[in-house]
């Protein structure tokens, strides 16, 4: 019995492995010229997977040239299903079906010369897997590169021994990756700082003992030993039985992160600093109106502390009750942004139930709802408001007492007080002062720019004004007046000058009608030495008045040095008043007048400073006796208030007398000595430039002796004196 199949049978189960192939099978033949050259190959057989990986029919394939089916370059593969069939020898290669668009296994072989089977293996799957694989590996490795940091697989050992490192490495660390692998130059472990390592090694530890990702900073040392901080973020890799394998991760710079804390750190500390010290009262209130910082200013004000009041209390609850409301609308429309006052002034009550006047800054936080406070306690500004006003009242009340007119007015002339005796003398009502009255209103037209001038000298040197000028009434007439003026100040600022202005009317005409004789003359010099000391005492007590309004100590000391010199000039006029030879005063009779004036003025008991008065009988003209009164009263100014401070006692001797055609007039204390550091040849200070100007201007010389207190030797001629017509 035979064994075998007879070839029916196997021709049979060969055409149902053909039909049954998944893969596709083409039985192809080379189409030869008559030169035996094969010019073309045709599709004569086809299963049926090869219909359904081209999509096409077996009637529209066979007889058709293979490259019109595949869509390849014909000329590449004649060629090697030529060579396959010449030679019988199978191939094996890989191609690309561009009108599908697969990509296919391909196995050739030979049954007889001139024809060839090829077998097609569908790989495009595969193909795109790798693609895609290799596309991955590709963005992987672009993105690991590009990384900020280094992307590493390392050994779980001492030296953190690296298997991989990405190229970040450089830019990290200043070292290549090939430095690291393998710990080839360096280890990752020595880069680590020294105060650090043994904390990252317990950190990452603990983290592998209980098989969880690692989080930490830490300090690294790059190749030019520049320090860096670093945070690393990486976890253990477990084989399948739990067996540590490596460790990966990735490590990024963090140094500017850490530096800007750092400088955030410091900028808290710093305006929190500034919050402290500020010198104001100050909180922070959240938008529900409870504060939430305080500073100690405001622990003073309010009396509570801060832990009484941060995050406890409601700024509300510190206010007097009717303020409530209108503060609770502020802070609403602050928040709805509508325009609302950033400055107020509100009623404060404190933990011992004081009320006190506050002014408050609120300003809200850019880009919240928090608010910023400051508060200025006004209590005692608005007490003493009131009193100036009643000071101010009383001023009034006082000025209108006055025969004289007593005016203010501000920078530009416009008038904001004048008392009635001005009112009437000039012509005017009150409601003409109502609707606006300026000064050059009072004054002829042709001495405005003279007003100008001496107003504007008046307010730079801050000095008492006396000019005589032709006042003008509401009628149209003109009368002389003279006029003395000072500058007004507040919180330092000029803001306008006051005057007192005085009809020289009747002066005038006394002065026209005595000039008929000698005797109408020298009573005329009486009445005018008389009504010069009267205006005198005028502007000393304007000035003594003016110190009650003026709180800076400084400004209280000019205004009393004005006055003293003031006084010392009206006492010449009171001497020559009353002596029967207008042209000289006795000396002597004057300094004791003015020595006791000035001791009254600063206040000085005998008992504390003794005068000592060694007086010549000298007699001296008003060209002489003015400056020389002047300069008395400034070194015996000066030694009252600087030479016996802390009250201490002493001396203070004046001493006058002849030599020939010249006088020696001695002041002399034994206080405490002038300072050192006085050169009496470049003075700044304005009583020793005016003693340096008034010697010069009776022709005298000054000594100054320093020891057992100071000395001042003038010697001086008496000046020639001008015959008055």
């Amino acid at each position: 019995m035979s064994s075998g199949l007879n070839n029916t049978k196997k021709e049979d189960l060969y055409s149902k492995i053909y039909s049954s192939m998944n893969e596709g099978v083409a039985i192809q033949r080379i189409i030869f010229n008559d030169n035996n050259v094969p010019v073309s190959y045709e599709i004569i057989d086809i299963n049926p997977a090869f219909e359904e990986i081209l999509g096409i029919k077996k009637d529209e394939i066979l007889g058709k040239n293979c490259s019109e089916i595949y869509g390849t370059d014909e000329s590449r593969y004649l060629k090697l299903y030529s060579n396959v069939s010449q030679t019988g020898i199978p191939d094996h290669f890989e191609t690309y079906f561009e009108a599908i668009d697969k990509y296919f296994s391909v196995n050739v072989f030979s049954p007889s010369k001139g024809m060839f089977v090829t077998i097609f293996e569908d790989i495009t799957e595969r193909r795109r897997n790798e693609e895609a694989f290799i596309e991955n590996k590709r963005t992987l490795e672009t993105l690991i590169s590009n990384l900020p940091g280094v992307a590493y697989k390392c050994k779980n050992d001492p030296h953190w021994t690296m298997e991989f490192v990405s190229e970040g490495c450089f830019q990290l660390t200043g070292y290549k990756t090939e430095d690291l692998i393998n710990n080839k130059k360096i280890s990752y472990n020595d880069l680590i700082h020294p105060d650090d390592r043994q904390m990252v090694w317990d950190t990452i530890q603990i983290s592998l003992n209980k098989n969880k990702p690692f989080k930490i900073i830490y300090r690294i040392t790059t190749s030019d030993l520049k320090n860096k901080y670093v945070w690393e973020q990486g976890r253990g890799i477990f084989s399948s039985d739990g067996d540590l394998i490596a460790l990966e991760g990735f490590i990024t710079d963090i140094t500017h992160r850490i530096k800007n804390e750092e400088e955030i750190k410091k900028s808290e500390a710093y305006y929190r600093t500034i919050f402290e010290n500020t010198g104001t009262a100050t909180i922070i209130i959240e938008e529900n109106t409870i504060i939430s910082l305080a500073n100690s200013e405001f622990e003073k004000l309010s009396g509570y502390s801060k832990e009484e009041l941060e995050n406890k209390k409601s700024w509300l609850d510190l206010l007097v009750e009717d303020e409530i409301e209108k503060v609770m609308n502020y802070h609403n429309s602050r928040r709805s942004k509508k325009s609302t006052p950033k400055n107020y002034e509100i009623k404060f009550i404190n933990k011992d139930a004081e009320i006190r006047y506050v002014y408050v800054t609120v300003a809200l936080i850019p880009y919240t709802q928090t608010r910023l406070i400051s508060f200025l306690d006004i209590t005692d500004q608005k007490e003493s408001r009131k009193a100036l006003n009643e000071s101010q009242k009383k001023y009034r009340d006082l000025a209108e007492l006055l025969p004289q007119t007593i005016f203010e007015c501000d920078l530009d002339g416009n008038i904001s007080f004048i008392n009635h005796i001005g009112l009437e003398i000039f012509g005017y009502t009150q409601e003409d002062l109502d609707v606006g009255l300026n000064v050059f209103q009072l004054l002829d037209p042709k001495d405005h720019q003279k007003v100008s001038e001496d107003a504007q000298i008046c307010l730079s040197t801050g000095e008492v004004s006396i000019e005589e000028y032709n006042a003008l009434k509401r009628d149209g007439t003109f009368f002389p007046i003279l006029e003395y003026s000072n500058s007004i100040k507040h919180d330092g600022k000029l803001v306008g000058y006051r005057g007192v202005i005085v009809d020289l009317s009747d002066i005038k005409d006394v002065e026209n009608n005595l000039k008929a004789s000698l005797n109408e003359k020298e009573i005329l010099v009486r009445e005018i030495h008389h009504r010069v000391k009267n205006n005198m005492q005028i502007i000393s007590s304007l000035l003594n008045l003016q110190t009650k309004y003026v709180d800076d100590k400084e400004a209280v000391n000019i205004l009393k040095e004005s006055q003293n010199r003031v006084r010392s000039m009206a006492i010449i006029h009171e001497k020559l008043y009353h002596s029967k030879n207008l042209t000289k005063i006795n000396f002597v009779d004057y300094i004791q007048s003015l020595v006791l004036n000035l001791f009254y003025s600063y206040n000085i008991e005998e008992t504390q400073i003794k005068a000592i008065l060694e007086l010549e009988d000298i007699c001296l003209n008003m060209e002489t006796a003015v400056p020389c009164g002047l300069i008395i009263s400034e070194l015996i100014s000066n030694s009252l208030k600087y030479a016996f401070p802390n009250g201490r006692n002493g001396e203070i001797i004046v001493s006058l007398e002849s030599e020939e055609d010249n006088y020696k007039l001695c002041i002399s204390d034994n206080g405490i000595g002038l300072p050192e550091n006085i050169n009496f040849n470049n003075i700044r200070t304005l009583g020793l430039l005016l003693v340096n100007t008034l010697t010069e201007q009776i022709d005298g010389e000054i000594n100054i002796k320093r020891g057992h207190g100071t000395k001042y030797e003038i010697m001086f001629k008496e000046q020639e004196y001008k015959e008055r017509t």
